[in-house]
C-alpha cells in the first residue's frame, strides 16, 4: 500500500522562503527523482524519502523546461511552480557517450511575489515558439546583465565546446575568437536585428538578435543563429537568382527529385530498434561523411535518407535521388555526370546536368547501388575521391560538393568478393553504416505504423476510419511481411478501397492474409496437439516405445492422406516404397506388400 507523502509543516516551509537555503536534486533521462537533499525537500514541501522515485513533472510545474530538461539544454535562475509557490532554479543536464542520460537540479530560492522581472523561460519560449527551433538553431538567450540564462547545444556547437562551459558567463566571456556579441546593444537600443553577418569562433554566421520585453521593459535578450555557414546563403540565393540559361540547362531537375519531404519525425515506431536508430541517424546527420544504409526492399531506406539531409547542415540544398537500378545503363553515365551539347546524337542544345551538379552542397540519395555496372563504379570512385567530374562529351572537370547517401538491399560485401562490385568504392560508401530492420523484426512498430497509414489515407479517401476490428488485428499481426513497411502500406490502402464503416474487417484484408493466418492457426493447433501426445506419453513409456508408436501414427495419416496409395505415401514421408513395406510389415499392419 503506498505510503501518504509526509508534507513539510508551515514553519519550515516559511524558514526556506525566509533562508537563503538551496537545495539539490539529481534526476534520471525520465525526470525521476533519484536522490536529493534536506533543503530540496523542504523547498519542495515534501519529506525527501516520500519524494524518491517520484517524477519531477508531478510535484511541480514545469511547464516548457520538462522537455528541455529532457533533450539536455542548460539553464539558470528559471522558476518552477510548486503548490503556488515559484522556486528559482538552475539545470545542468548529466551527459555519458553523448546521450543525456538525467540531470542536476539546483533549487536556489522562493521568489516573492513581487519580484517578476527576471528572464522567464516559460513566457519567453511560448511566445517565441514561433520562430524558435531548439533542434537546429543555435539559441542563446542572456538576462539584462549579459548573462547567458539559457542555450542548447546547437549554440555550444559553434563554439566548439558544451553548454556546461558556457552558462553562467557574460557573453563576452563565453565567445572566444569571436567578434563581440552584439547583444547588449540590442537590448539597450530595444531594436531587433534580423539577417546581420557575424563571427563566432573564426567562423562567419547569419543571426537575428531580439530584445526580451516585459511589462514595457527590456529584461533580456535572446540571439538565434539563422545559418552556421554563410555559404548557405549564397546557395539559397544562388538559387533564387539562377540565369534563364542554366534554368534551361536543369530543366529535367524535377520538384520530386531535388526537395526532401521528410525528417526523423516522419520514421514512425517506437521500438529500441527504431529508437536507437533514429538516435545515430541524428548522430551522423551532422556530419558530412557518406552514408550506406542497408535493409531488406520495403524497409524504407529512402525515408532514411531523407531524414540525414534534413538533419543536416545541407538541408538548404537540394536533394537529388538516382535508383541506379532503374536507369539503363548506356543512360546511367550521363544521368549522373551530365552531358556537353553535341555529346550524342539527340542531345538536349546547351547539354544537361548531371545529377550530381543538382545536388552541389547538397545530397544525393544513390538507391540500389548494388545494381551499378563496374565500368560506371571506377568513374563513381573518383568523384568521391577527387570530388571533381566530367560531363559526358568532354569539357573542363567541374568541382562538386555532395555528401552521398547509398542504399541496398544485396550483400555488398558478397558482391566485393565475388569481383561484381569494387573493393574500394565499398569502403568509400560505408565509411557509417545503418542498418534498417525488417518490420518483422520490429513487430511491436505494426500498429502505430497501421495507425499512421489509416490517418494518411483518411485524409486522401475523405473517410473516417478508426482502426482495425480485432479479428482483422490479429490477422495483421501474425503475418510476416515480407515487403516491409511498403506492403503493411499497401494492404491498409486496398483495406480503403473495401472498407465501409469505421472499422477495418478481416474480409477487407487482401485473401493472402487471411490464408496464411488460417494455415498458421492449423500449423498452431497441430503443434499443440503433438505437444499434448508427447506430454501424455513422457514417463508413461520408455523412449524406444514412444518413438515406435509415433512412427505407426505417421505411416497411418500418410496412407491415410494418400488414400492407400503407398506410392505417394512413401513419396510423403520421404522415403523408398520398399522402405515403406518393411516399416508396414514391422507394425504387422495386415496391409499386403
Amino acid at each position: 500500500m503506498e505510503q501518504p507523502t509526509e508534507i513539510a509543516g508551515p514553519a519550515a516551509v516559511k524558514a526556506a522562503d525566509d533562508g537563503n537555503s538551496s537545495g539539490i536534486l539529481h534526476l534520471d533521462a525520465q525526470l525521476c527523482i533519484v536522490s536529493l537533499d534536506e533543503a530540496a525537500g523542504t523547498l519542495l514541501g515534501a519529506a525527501p524519502q516520500a519524494l524518491l522515485g517520484r517524477r519531477l513533472d508531478e510535484i511541480a510545474d514545469l511547464a516548457d523546461l520538462g522537455a528541455y530538461m529532457k533533450s539536455g539544454t542548460v539553464f539558470n535562475g528559471q522558476p518552477i511552480e510548486v503548490s503556488g509557490r515559484r522556486i528559482l532554479c538552475d539545470y545542468l543536464p548529466t551527459v555519458e557517450s553523448d546521450q543525456v542520460v538525467g540531470g542536476v537540479l539546483s533549487l536556489l530560492r522562493v521568489l516573492p511575489d513581487a519580484l517578476d522581472c527576471h528572464v522567464d523561460l516559460k513566457e519567453l519560449l511560448q511566445s517565441a515558439g514561433a520562430y524558435l527551433d531548439l533542434n537546429y538553431d543555435g539559441i542563446v538567450i542572456c538576462d539584462r546583465a549579459g548573462i547567458i540564462v539559457m542555450v542548447n547545444q546547437a549554440f555550444a556547437d559553434l563554439l566548439d565546446t558544451t553548454p556546461h562551459a558556457i552558462i553562467g558567463k557574460h557573453l563576452n566571456e563565453a565567445y572566444l575568437n569571436s567578434q563581440p556579441s552584439r547583444l547588449p546593444g540590442v537590448m539597450e537600443t530595444e531594436t531587433p536585428q534580423v539577417g546581420i553577418t557575424h563571427y563566432i569562433n573564426g567562423k562567419q554566421v547569419y543571426a537575428s538578435l531580439y530584445p526580451i520585453q516585459k511589462d514595457g521593459k527590456v529584461v533580456g535578450g535572446i540571439g538565434k543563429i539563422l545559418f552556421k555557414d554563410i555559404r548557405e546563403i549564397t546557395l539559397i540565393a544562388n538559387r533564387l537568382q539562377t540565369a534563364p540559361e542554366t534554368r534551361a540547362l536543369a530543366g529535367s531537375v524535377t520538384r520530386k527529385e531535388t526537395s526532401s519531404r521528410y525528417d526523423v519525425n516522419s520514421i514512425v515506431g517506437q521500438s529500441k530498434k527504431i529508437l536507437d536508430l533514429k538516435e545515430s541517424l541524428l548522430r551522423v546527420a551532422g556530419k558530412n561523411s557518406n552514408v550506406l544504409l542497408l535493409g531488406e526492399s520495403g524497409t524504407g531506406k529512402e525515408l532514411f535518407a531523407h531524414a540525414i539531409h534534413a538533419a543536416s547542415n545541407r538541408r538548404y540544398a537540394q536533394f537529388v535521388k538516382v535508383n541506379c537500378a532503374a536507369i539503363p545503363e548506356h543512360l546511367l553515365e550521363s544521368e549522373l555526370f551530365g552531358y556537353s551539347e553535341g555529346a550524342f546524337t539527340g542531345a538536349r542544345k546547351g547539354g544537361q546536368l548531371g545529377k550530381f551538379e543538382q545536388a552541389h552542397l547538397g545530397t544525393i540519395f544513390l538507391d540500389e547501388i548494388g545494381d551499378m555496372p563496374l565500368y560506371m563504379q571506377a568513374k563513381m570512385l573518383r568523384v568521391l575521391q577527387e570530388r571533381e567530374l566530367t560531363p559526358l562529351g568532354g569539357g573542363a572537370p567541374k568541382m562538386v560538393d555532395v555528401r552521398v547517401v547509398a542504399a541496398t538491399n544485396c550483400n555488398l560485401e558478397h558482391l566485393v568478393r565475388e569481383g561484381k562490385f569494387r573493393q574500394d568504392l565499398y569502403y568509400r560508401l560505408k565509411v557509417v553504416t545503418l542498418a534498417i530492420p525488417s518490420l518483422r523484426e520490429r513487430r511491436e512498430d505494426i500498429r502505430p505504423l497501421v495507425m499512421s497509414f489509416i490517418h494518411q489515407f483518411n485524409e486522401e479517401f475523405g473517410l473516417e476510419v478508426q482502426a482495425l476490428s480485432l479479428e482483422a488485428r490479429e490477422v495483421i499481426m501474425r503475418y510476416d511481411w515480407p515487403g516491409n513497411v511498403r506492403e503493411l502500406r499497401n494492404v491498409i490502402e486496398s483495406a480503403f478501397n473495401l472498407v465501409t464503416g469505421p472499422l477495418i474487417l478481416r474480409d477487407h484484408l487482401p485473401e493472402q492474409l487471411s490464408r496464411m493466418h488460417d494455415s498458421s492457426a492449423a500449423e498452431a493447433s497441430a503443434a499443440q496437439d503433438i505437444g499434448g501426445y508427447i506430454h501424455q506419453r513422457l514417463g508413461a513409456k520408455p523412449l524406444s516405445e514412444i518413438v515406435d508408436e509415433f512412427e505407426q501414427l505417421l505411416l497411418e495419416t500418410a496412407l491415410e492422406v494418400s488414400k492407400g496409395n503407398k506410392l505417394q505415401a512413401a513419396d510423403l514421408l520421404g522415403i523408398s516404397r520398399q522402405w515403406l513395406y518393411k516399416k508396414l510389415h514391422k507394425y504387422e499392419s495386415g496391409e499386403d506388400p
